[in-house]
């Protein structure tokens, strides 16, 4: 799964430099270290032949709901490989609304023993973020008007399934492209583990009011 991020000083201005042809929202990012859903995180979407940089809802209200969001009673932060592509909340999106969700970084929980213990995992060399592929939709709610969108997980690859069993689908600019210009899932490259380094972080991640530099630091 993915359940929290960060974003911890991403800039459109390196996402421009990173992936050409990139069109930037008109506002940064906000700085935070510990982002979990329901929050305002930016997107990377297609509008015609371009790449937009935007912003939506983390979890997903498909384009056909009406009702208020407390309606809505589905955990869509998250959508699955194995079923996105038939799930009635996410396949409309699938076929035409896609997007990739940059992230500095995303928290996962190992349990062990009983207790639960926190990592950060990054990019391990020089990127300004990790890309999650992903879904978005626009929906216009007698309480919210504007995108929603979801992260894309799959199972867990060698290495980080010691934490957890699941990780988000992680590309790299290529197959940010690939993934925005249609192509079915399985056939996406991945950006390879080796990009990736990871750390055990404090346990204050764990309470959404927290924020600070320390909560991606590692622990002693």
């Amino acid at each position: 799964m993915c359940g929290r991020m960060s974003h911890a000083g991403i800039t459109w201005t390196e996402l421009v430099g990173w992936m050409d042809g990139l069109r930037p929202a008109a506002a940064d990012p906000d700085l935070r270290y510990n982002v979990p859903p329901t929050e305002m995180i930016p997107i990377i979407r297609r509008d015609g032949d371009a790449l937009v940089g935007d912003f939506a809802r983390w979890g997903l209200i498909p384009h056909w709901h009406r009702t208020p969001l407390a309606d809505w009673k589905a955990n869509t932060i998250n959508a699955r490989v194995e079923s996105v592509a038939t799930a009635a909340s996410y396949r409309d999106a699938y076929r035409r609304a896609r997007c990739v969700v940059p992230a500095s970084g995303y928290f996962e929980w190992q349990t062990a023993d009983g207790s639960k213990q926190p990592y950060y995992i990054h990019p391990a060399g020089n990127a300004p973020a990790l890309l999650f592929a992903g879904l978005w939709s626009a929906v216009a709610l007698p309480d919210y008007e504007g995108l929603t969108c979801t992260v894309l997980t799959e199972p867990a690859r060698t290495a980080l399934d010691a934490i957890h069993d699941r990780m988000p689908v992680i590309i790299d600019p290529d197959g940010a492209r690939t993934w925005l210009d249609g192509c079915e899932i399985g056939a996406v490259p991945r950006l390879p583990v080796a990009g990736l380094t990871w750390h055990a972080v404090p346990s204050a991640v764990g309470a959404v009011r927290n924020q600070g530099p320390e909560l991606i630091e590692p622990i002693e």
